[in-house]
């Protein structure tokens, strides 16, 4: 069983490796099992498809930055406070951990992925839920408003690059957070 363990860690680890220098298309699941010391046909008894292994490891990216989030929350903050130093952590992350970022851009099917979305945007509503119930914050519809946070974040660690230097992470969580506090009215 151990043996067992180790070969599916060391494919794991070697397909990491490969999507991280070359991207999920370029590499060959024929690739991945040369690199590994393994045949394809092991491959195979752990992960359905090369799709299913890059499935691994988006939901390992989820359940990290789940695992960040709750960090931050275990801190007992008020919700904004903790709206806006969970928005920096997991900006942080994304920039030292680019693997979604890289991957994103060439998997056209991720964009279809409904799966991922629905567990993030799942996860976002239980957080704006709790935050509701305890009188943090107001909104009209739980569903719209966890969407909206959701894209936000995802266009930030998607699509934003450096084009403006001066913005540093911290900035970036200010103005999140200052957007769900505040709104954009001007009272």
């Amino acid at each position: 069983m151990e043996v067992l363990i180790l070969k599916e860690e060391q494919i794991i680890e070697v397909a990491r490796e490969l999507f991280h220098k070359f991207g999920f298309k370029k590499v060959s699941m024929d690739e991945i099992a040369r690199e590994s010391g393994v045949t394809k046909k092991t491959i195979y008894r752990y992960f359905d498809s090369k799709e299913a292994l890059l499935e691994y490891f988006i939901q390992e990216e989820i359940q990290n930055m789940k695992a960040i989030v709750e960090e931050v929350e275990s801190k007992n903050m008020d919700f904004f406070s903790t709206v806006n130093e969970a928005t920096c952590k997991l900006l942080k992350y994304r920039k030292e951990k680019d693997f979604l970022n890289i991957i994103s851009k060439e998997a056209e099917w991720l964009k279809n992925l409904e799966l991922i979305d629905t567990q993030i945007q799942n996860y976002i509503k239980s957080k704006l839920q709790k935050a509701k119930e305890k009188g943090f914050i107001e909104f009209t519809d739980l569903d719209v408003t966890a969407f909206l946070v959701y894209k936000m974040y995802m266009a930030l660690i998607i699509e934003w690059t450096d084009k403006d230097k001066t913005m540093d992470e911290q900035m970036i969580a200010n103005s999140i957070s200052e957007i769900i506090k505040k709104g954009l009215r001007k009272e």
